[in-house]
């Protein structure tokens, strides 16, 4: 039987009751990346409502709500109905297993189960009870198990703005702002945080550079020296800050520092590298450090590159990368340079208004778009234009194509012709949650998967409606977006789709089974 519309309220009910928190005991704070530091349209019947629209958008529309001080953890950028989820969403689920599912999430999801995950990480909804410490003092795994994967992500103006609407004294959270603050280029709000007193923040590298940039240069000096007698910092950190502090006086120059450690350098020592004129290129590093390369000052490639990845993970608006594309014309050719020209030539082509030169333009940029895994960010610059250009043919069918990997996909479908082509009509009836068996056929190995999550049997996982009656909504959500969120698989497709369907993530579902189907990768 399919899921019901209304069946969500109901499994919401003994959450809405209050149903007490379970206690679960956790290894201590999380961490899945090595530099940081370790702590912790009304549907027709069959049809299913759709769930609010994305609100990923590259960091639009942050605002910050205030908070209770009583309740860090519930810290967010929006309320929670703004994204179709109750205030209730963690329900009994203890804030440390969340902080396990949370770090468990794949950084490397389709686009929509992405838009979905930041959701989860940007709303404000009731805290989890806090796991305490071996000193009965709560830990801040919940919270910085959030903020890592945001920084993850690459979404570092958000996991900015939760740790600023937080203002919390917490050490490790203040260090993390750090770190943020660092890799987004802004070292004075980066040490605000640092330089508090009361309680430090145990870190004597972060202090020596806070201490040297807010001119207390004598403190600074004093401070590297008894760090690296006691052996709190590292040598190489201790080199290079000695460099930041002394300049010439101690080191003739960046030439004589030690050699760097293997692995990702942490974000002060990227910047001390960098302060050294010695940099280090951010092609090779985790994707939060392109934010760096959007600087003014750096060459247009490097610029391209981070805003193609950054875009790519939904971290900077497309219209950002779609400024850069069309800033001025490519010197040189090949790689990045063509993909370039292509969409030039798309946005140059659309805006004549000639359907048959857009139709050309578009068959020439996709599959460069399609090489950078753009295609999500694309449609939905393109996707409304090329559909008021009405192109026929091959530029059609992939006109037709972008619109469903568009935020306006169900208002695509519905524009269909009856005597469209099968796969068509079946793609189309995914986009509007119906049957796609009935309307048409699709080859590939996950056409089936998604018809039988769409159809009358989905399979839906044992034990899921005992757990939903728990109250346990987050916590599934959770698990049902690392399932989908790995390898293809098409059991596990199949059983997700259903999953969110069934916990009233309609839209979601639709999204990512269009994004199966469509986009030339999963997960």
């Amino acid at each position: 039987m399919n899921p019901k519309p209304g069946l969500l309220l109901l499994l919401l009910a003994p959450a809405a009751l209050g149903w007490g928190p379970a206690l679960a005991q956790t290894n201590g704070p999380l961490s899945a990346i090595d530099w940081l530091r370790q702590s912790a349209v009304s549907p027709e019947p069959g049809a299913y409502p759709v769930t609010p629209p994305s609100l990923a958008g590259g960091g639009n529309g942050i605002s910050v709500r205030a908070l209770d001080a009583l309740r860090p953890e519930a810290v967010g950028l929006y309320p929670a109905a703004r994204v179709g989820l109750p205030a209730t969403l963690w329900g009994p689920t203890s804030a440390g297993t969340l902080a396990e599912l949370i770090e468990a999430l794949p950084a490397d999801m389709l686009p929509s189960l992405r838009d979905r995950t930041l959701h989860l990480l940007l709303a404000e909804f009731n805290a989890p009870l806090p796991e305490p410490g071996l000193d009965g003092v709560a830990r801040p795994d919940f919270l910085l198990a959030r903020v890592d994967k945001l920084v993850e992500f690459g979404a570092l103006d958000h996991a900015a703005a939760v740790l600023d609407a937080l203002g919390s004294s917490d050490p490790l959270l203040r260090l993390r702002r750090f770190d943020i603050g660092l890799l987004l280029g802004d070292e004075h709000q980066a040490c605000i945080g640092v330089l508090i007193d009361q309680p430090p923040v145990g870190d004597d590298a972060a202090t020596v550079f806070c201490l040297a940039r807010d001119g207390r240069w004598q403190e600074a000096s004093d401070l590297l020296d008894q760090a690296a007698l006691s052996g709190s910092i590292s040598a190489y950190e201790s080199d290079l800050l000695t460099h930041f502090v002394h300049g010439d006086e101690r080191l003739p120059g960046a030439s004589s520092l030690l050699p760097p450690p293997t692995g990702t350098p942490s974000p002060l020592v990227w910047r001390l590298l960098e302060a050294a004129g010695d940099p280090v290129s951010t092609l090779g590093l985790p994707v939060a450090f392109a934010h760096a390369d959007l600087r003014g000052t750096i060459g247009w490639r490097a610029q391209l590159e981070a805003a193609e990845r950054l875009v790519r993970v939904g971290a900077l608006s497309p219209n950002r990368l779609l400024g850069l594309y069309t800033e001025r014309r490519a010197a040189a050719s090949g790689g990045i340079w063509e993909r370039v020209r292509a969409v030039q030539a798309l946005d140059e082509a659309i805006h004549s208004g000639d359907p048959a030169a857009a139709g050309a333009a578009l068959l020439d940029a996709w599959p460069l778009i399609q090489a950078g895994e753009l295609e999500v960010a694309m449609a939905n610059l393109y996707a409304l234009p090329l559909r008021q250009l009405a192109l026929t043919g091959e530029a059609g069918d992939l006109a037709f194509r972008i619109g469903l990997l568009s935020e306006d996909y169900e208002t695509v479908a519905l524009a269909l012709p009856a005597n469209a082509p099968g796969e068509a009509r079946f793609l189309a009836a995914v986009a509007r949650g119906l049957d796609p068996a009935l309307a048409g056929s699709m080859p590939g190995e996950l056409a089936p998967a998604v018809a039988l999550a769409f159809g009358p049997t989905p399979p839906e996982p044992e034990g899921l409606r005992d757990r939903l009656a728990q109250g346990r909504l987050g916590e599934e959500i959770l698990r049902v977006l690392a399932q989908l969120g790995g390898p293809g698989d098409p059991r596990m497709l199949a059983e997700g789709l259903t999953t969110l369907r069934i916990l009233g993530l309609e839209d979601t579902a639709r999204r990512t089974a269009l994004e199966s189907l469509l986009l030339e990768r999963h997960g």
